[in-house]
């Protein structure tokens, strides 16, 4: 059984491995042609000058070989190697420095691209995801079937505050296991955390407010993965103002600038130290990497799934950015390109104000 393993190991040959072999030996022939000019003179006399010239050209030789086919070559390694961990796009840093092993290489990188790129694709990837949602829909509705009956009962038994309690959460959970679609209004987002801090608000009393502050009317009618307010309000209650003495407000701000939608999330809570900011700021940046846990909330979203569902959706040119000074408050910044439809979105162009 190993004697047949190892023939299949030696019959493995690599481009990488003959283009080290050509370059050790030009390396070596270079050596001796100096080490014979300079140290051997006698030999050589007659023609020293020829043995110099020959032995620049296979300088300038060897130096060109390491620009445009080594270095390339390295690239191209580098490449491939982060497909094989999984990272499926190459990022060629421009067209013109796209270079290929072979034109059949170059043909099978095209296909690849075009099969990962298909509208084919992303349908049944969609279709899927909408699938699972779906089907994992099936025990939640119970859960909110049975907080609708929680509800009746409290209603029949007087107990007004828990009916309403009930209802409160009822209705924000059935926003969470509805519409399997990917993004949603502003406004629906916005009525979504009025219910969350609603049910907050049973907890903490006047000690919390919430302050909703729009450009115009019409900007809520934008779209927005949805989940995406709801998390980072959570955190400004849970990690800005339960942490501070008195009273704390919660404001969340819809404006546009330029082709962006901003939606800034703030809070006049104890804020955070600027080394843990740089950390989550740092993690937020690199789509590898989510937030720790100073960046999440408690039985919450973190902050890094919001950043990374608006990275797949729309480019890493949007995303989250947080603000923030000790002991006067943080702001989450949310930027999103303004799409009314879906449909914008394959077209790669944004709404229109």
């Amino acid at each position: 059984m190993d004697e047949e393993a190892k023939p299949e190991k030696l019959k493995t040959h690599y481009l990488s491995h003959r283009i080290g072999i050509f370059v050790t030996l030009l390396v070596l022939l270079v050596s001796v042609l100096l080490f014979v000019a300079f140290f051997a003179p006698e030999l050589f006399s007659r023609h020293r000058g020829a043995v110099l010239i020959i032995a620049g050209l296979f300088l300038v030789g060897l130096i060109l070989l390491y620009f445009r086919v080594i270095l390339p070559y390295i690239r191209i390694e580098y490449q491939l190697q982060r497909v094989l961990e999984g990272y499926l796009s190459l990022d060629f840093p421009s067209l013109s420095e796209r270079i290929y092993l072979s034109p059949s290489e170059h043909g099978i990188t095209d296909m690849i691209f075009k099969i990962l790129n298909s509208r084919q694709t992303v349908n049944l990837n969609k279709r899927q995801a909408q699938y699972l949602a779906l089907q994992n829909q099936i025990n939640p509705h119970f859960l909110y079937n049975t907080l609708d009956g929680i509800r009746s009962e409290a209603l029949i038994a007087g107990m007004d505050t828990v009916a309403e309690m009930t209802e409160a959460l009822a209705i924000f959970f059935r926003y969470t296991i509805s519409n399997v679609e990917n993004l949603v209004t502003i406004e629906e987002e916005l009525e979504n955390c009025r219910i969350y801090f609603r049910i907050q608000q049973y907890r903490f009393g006047e000690r919390i407010k919430l302050e909703i502050e729009k450009e115009d009317d019409q900007i809520g009618e934008y779209l927005i993965p949805k989940l995406t307010l709801q998390p980072i309000l959570e955190n400004s209650i849970i990690h800005g103002t339960e942490m501070k003495l008195g009273a704390g407000k919660s404001t969340i701000r819809i404006s546009r600038r330029d082709s962006r939608i901003l939606i800034e999330v703030r809070d006049d809570g104890v804020g955070m130290k600027e080394d843990v900011l740089e950390k989550i700021n740092k993690q937020l940046n690199n789509s590898a990497e989510g937030v720790d846990n100073s960046g999440k909330a408690k039985g919450g979203i973190a902050l890094a799934n919001v950043n990374n569902r608006i990275h797949l959706l729309f480019g890493r040119e949007y995303g989250l950015h947080v603000f923030s000074m000790e002991n006067v408050g943080t702001t989450v910044q949310i930027s999103v390109p303004p799409v009314k439809e879906e449909g914008e979105l394959e077209r790669g162009t944004g709404g229109e104000a």
